[in-house]
Order: C-alpha cells, then sequence, then structure tokens
C-alpha cells in the first residue's frame, strides 16, 4: 500500500468520525435513539413501526422524522421493510448515556468499607468524585505514584451508573470487579473500551528502584512503588493502561494451581488477594533479549515463571 491510498484511508475514516458526531448534536436525533431504546427487548428484535416512532418524539412534521432518521441509519440505525431498529452502534451511544458518564455527577464522601489496607491493613475509606472512584488508608500515608494523594491506595475511572442501588462496600466490590475483567482484557491485548488492538508499548524497570517500604512511599528515581511497569496502548482509540508487572501473574494457570495447592483461591476477584501480589520477587535476567523472572514465595516452596518482552510465559519452574 502506497503512501497516498495510506493517507486517502486515514482521512476517510476522520471524515466518517467527523459525521458520526456530528449526527448526534441534534436534539431530535437523541430522542429516536433513546425511543428506539426504550421500545427494545433483548428477547424480541422486531423493528418498531414509523407510525409508533413518531408518537415518542417532539417533532410534528413527519418528513422532519424522516430526514432524520436516514441520517441515522448511516451510522446507529437500521431501516428494514419492517420498520426501524437499533444497530449494535446505536446501542452502544445509549448505553454510554445510561451509564451516566456523559450525564451524571454524583458524589460520595469518604466512608469505612469492609476491606483492609493492602499495605499495613489498616481501615479503609472509599469516595466517589468527577467519575473518580478512590480507595484510601486511614492509618498509613501510602502514595504509590506522584498523582495519588497521601493515603490514597488506588484511584480510578468508574461510572457512575455502577453507585445505583448499591453501598459503598458494595460499589466497591462491583469495581473491582469491572476492573479486573477490563484488566484481563488489556492482558490480553484487547482494549476495553473500543474492542482495538492493544499492544504493549514499554515494559519500564527502573535501575536503582528505592521505594520506601517502611512508609509505602514510592520511589523518587521512577515515581512508582512498583519497580517494573508495562504500558499498553490501543492503537484505534488510544486508550492507555500501566500496571505492575506481577499483575501478569493472574491469568497464569500455573499460579491458580499453586495457590490452590496451599489453600488459597487465587482468582484476583477481591481487593484482598492483592496483598498476594506483593510478595512477588522480581528479577531482571537479561535487556537483550528482555527476560524477566516472577518468583511466588509461599510456605517454603517457590513458583518462578520467566516473561519475554511481550509478557509470554516461556519457562516454569517449581522449587522446595
Amino acid at each position: 500500500m502506497d503512501s497516498s491510498t495510506t493517507n486517502d484511508s486515514v482521512q476517510s475514516d476522520t471524515a466518517a468520525k467527523n459525521e458520526a458526531f456530528k449526527l448526534l448534536s441534534d436534539e431530535t436525533r437523541l430522542e429516536l435513539l433513546e425511543a428506539l431504546w426504550e421500545a427494545y427487548d433483548p428477547t424480541d428484535p422486531s423493528p418498531m413501526r414509523f407510525a409508533d416512532l413518531r408518537e415518542r418524539v417532539s417533532a410534528d412534521d413527519p418528513g422532519q422524522v424522516h430526514y432524520h432518521l436516514d441520517k441515522l441509519t448511516e451510522h446507529f440505525v437500521r431501516h428494514t421493510e419492517e420498520g426501524y431498529k437499533l444497530r449494535e452502534s446505536g446501542k452502544r451511544i445509549v448505553r454510554i448515556l445510561l451509564s451516566g458518564t456523559a450525564l451524571d455527577d454524583p458524589e460520595i464522601e469518604p466512608v469505612e468499607v469492609d476491606m483492609s489496607c493492602p499495605y499495613c491493613g489498616g481501615q479503609t475509606l472509599y469516595s466517589y468524585r468527577d467519575g473518580w472512584r478512590y480507595l484510601e488508608c486511614t492509618d498509613c500515608d501510602v502514595r504509590c505514584v506522584p498523582s495519588f494523594p497521601p493515603g490514597v491506595i488506588t484511584m480510578s475511572e468508574f461510572p457512575p451508573s455502577g453507585l445505583r442501588d448499591r453501598t459503598p462496600t458494595e460499589i466497591g466490590d462491583a469495581d473491582w470487579l469491572w476492573r479486573t475483567h477490563r484488566r484481563a482484557s488489556v492482558i490480553d491485548g484487547v482494549c476495553p473500551e473500543c474492542a482495538g488492538n492493544m499492544a504493549i508499548t514499554s515494559i519500564h524497570i527502573c535501575d536503582d528502584h528505592q521505594p520506601d517500604w517502611e512508609e509505602y512511599q514510592f520511589c523518587e528515581n521512577c515515581k512508582s512503588i512498583f519497580r517494573m511497569l508495562v504500558s499498553h496502548l490501543c492503537e484505534q482509540c488510544k486508550y492507555r493502561w500501566s500496571m505492575p508487572i506481577s499483575n501478569y501473574l493472574t491469568g497464569e494457570p500455573a499460579v491458580t494451581a499453586f495457590y490452590y495447592e496451599h489453600e488459597i483461591e487465587f482468582d484476583y476477584s477481591t481487593p484482598d488477594q492483592f496483598s498476594l501480589l506483593l510478595d512477588v520477587e522480581k528479577e531482571l535476567l537479561s535487556e537483550d533479549p528482555l527476560r524477566i523472572r516472577l518468583t511466588i514465595p509461599l510456605e517454603g516452596e517457590e513458583l518462578s515463571l520467566t516473561f519475554d518482552d511481550q509478557m509470554d510465559v516461556i519457562s516454569t519452574e517449581r522449587n522446595g
């Protein structure tokens, strides 16, 4: 493919995206999407007749309703002889709106939750503001990275819709599971936002890692409490995710079996299991080719896994 063909393709994609955004700037079109969503029944995919659809929007002129529907059929609505129904892209747009991402701005003041700090074992507080979930410790000033306020164990994006009809503890549990599944998708190279390719872009290893583990403070050299960090970037939507290298143990069957033999059900489905990964030993075996060994010590035994530059396991060893 020559450069002119590539440029034409990029320009075409950009034009299509711009057109899709413009479609959602009209109130009647949003009403039509909402009406189709309200009529949508997952067990009965029957289309909605034009006459029924027209009754659910504020526009009086049938010609205007037809005009806006024709615009929506280019991206978000499917038109058949029986009527209209949402495409999968249309359902996704409505789900984003329903999640509260674009509409709500709820807050939850700090409240105690049934979860201990993985660093010091102290009491934790849950709070929510500006679309972010905060988990902080009342007993230590842990600071994993400079962007975290002192005492904040973790902070992450979480849809406002996840707060509805849940207690703070239930919200924390739902948030952990939601992030666990999204993290697993990233590890597998699939973007949890758009399903695009999300390859590893870097594996950062601090050469002089000196965090203050007594006070749980980040290393001044790499600005992280974790020596090895892996970053992924979606080639399509530019969504970025960085995580400690020990997270790559969570999907390995040998690791699950090792913990299970020691009567620990390790599936990374609860925050308390995060503390297990803090004991993992990291060793840089070589830089070219990149080889990293992660070792889990447990009750006099050790399980070691060696990873390559794509975080694929190339060898497993068990001692003890």
